[in-house]
């Protein structure tokens, strides 16, 4: 496994958002972190990417104790998060926000990448020199992944990189996932898009109150309708994801 994390607790103050979580990914391998708002699937994800203190535990990458690494050092080893909520830098333009994410690589490596994430999201390259201010909200978010791209990220850590976003955009943004990231990178999906999540991944976890409650492989999984039975059975929802309301 390229991915180890042993007993990852998580703590703000008295609160345990993470509670001792153990979960283990292959290199290519997309596993998805489905869970209600508040499950502690963010701090998990964040926590891996070093953006927040692990209270308890060990992460391990590549054989690697990655646990007490701040971020920045994560990044220099492939560890990339990309966020619903990650910000751009509104005045830079499209192609100053993209050669960010590729600030450790050589001049012909941003180049390089530059070209690749244009293949992959067009308009990147069409707005390249406009500021990213203009871009519409699923334009940004195509522009912070390709941002993490420029990184030649090895582990990509999505979440909710769907939320809010038209069909058109996420059917762009799985395309990626699913033509040029799957069996690559290793990802880590935290979403509440069941379809989406569905369409890309081999392992799926579930999180309640900080723990991880349930750890599938995706081959359980034949139906959509089957996984909201999961949800159902764990959260005791009943039909309320057939409303739209989120997991």
């Amino acid at each position: 496994m390229d991915l180890k994390v042993k007993n990852l607790s998580v703590r703000f103050g008295q609160v345990r958002a993470v509670n001792s979580v153990s979960l283990s990914a292959r290199q290519g391998e997309i596993v998805a972190v489905f869970g209600a708002n508040g499950s502690g699937k963010t701090t998990f994800l964040k926590a891996i990417a070093g953006l927040v203190r692990a209270s308890e535990g060990r992460i391990t990458y590549h054989g690697e104790d990655i646990t007490l690494l701040p971020a920045h050092e994560r990044v220099a080893r492939g560890v990339h998060y990309v966020s619903d909520r990650a910000r751009v830098a509104l005045r830079m333009t499209v192609r100053e926000n993209l050669d960010v994410g590729g600030y450790l690589r050589t001049s012909a490596q941003r180049e390089a990448a530059r070209r690749r994430v244009h293949e992959l999201f067009p308009v990147l390259r069409e707005k390249a020199g406009e500021p990213a201010g203009i871009l519409s909200g699923g334009e940004r978010q195509m522009l912070v992944i390709g941002r993490a791209l420029m990184g030649n990220p090895s582990l990509l850590l999505l979440d909710e990189p769907f939320l809010g976003l038209s069909l058109e955009v996420r059917d762009r943004i799985l395309a990626v996932i699913e033509g040029t990231l799957k069996g690559k990178a290793t990802i880590l999906l935290a979403e509440h898009d069941l379809a989406a999540a569905r369409r890309v991944l081999d392992r799926y976890c579930i999180f309640l109150n900080g723990e991880m409650i349930h750890l599938a492989s995706g081959g359980d999984i034949t139906d959509e309708e089957r996984l909201r039975t999961v949800f159902r059975r764990f959260y005791q929802y009943g039909d309320a994801d057939r409303k739209g309301e989120k997991p």
